[in-house]
């Protein structure tokens, strides 16, 4: 294992990952109201264009393959072998995606964009605790650590094993 390479990896994978959502937010932020919670999604529900939905997916899921294609090649060019190595890379890199994702994107930014969600503008669901309690914490302490990225270090090592 090469931590300070999966470290590096995860952390400039970090900033391409806020980077590209913060773009696509900009791009289309009504679009983004799908991925908040239920109160917010509801009351922006009936200003979200679907095409703008189906531009934001077309953003978001290359995204994770080019994560994913990266850090396999990255883990490969410095030496790393066998599944569980692999897997490891993947895995700790992706919960530095996970980490920053709640750092910068669901708790510091929620309060500092709320006006350009229309029809939500007034919503419980922006306040800090009420946020990080309907979507932020569950979404990353359990679905992210639980579910992404086991499947990140799956994908990784998959993507590994192939590269000779």
């Amino acid at each position: 294992m090469n931590w300070p390479r999966i470290i590096l990896d995860g952390v400039s994978m970090s900033l391409l990952f806020n980077a590209v959502v913060g773009v696509g937010f900009l791009l289309w932020p009504q679009a983004y109201s799908t991925m908040f919670p239920k109160e917010i999604k509801q009351a922006a529900a009936p200003y979200v264009d679907k095409g703008e939905v189906r531009k934001m997916k077309l953003l978001l899921y290359p995204l994770y393959l080019v994560l994913f294609v990266y850090w396999a090649i990255s883990a490969r060019c410095a030496g790393m072998t066998g599944f569980w190595n692999l897997f490891w890379a993947g895995y700790v890199a992706m919960t530095l995606v996970s980490l920053s994702d709640f750092i910068i994107l669901d708790c510091w930014l929620p309060g500092k964009v709320r006006h350009m969600i229309r029809g939500a503008e007034h919503c419980k669901a922006w306040e800090r605790w009420e946020w990080l309690k309907t979507l932020a914490i569950p979404e990353h302490g359990l679905g992210w650590t639980l579910l992404v990225c086991p499947m990140a270090g799956l994908i990784v090592a998959g993507i590994g094993a192939l590269i000779p």
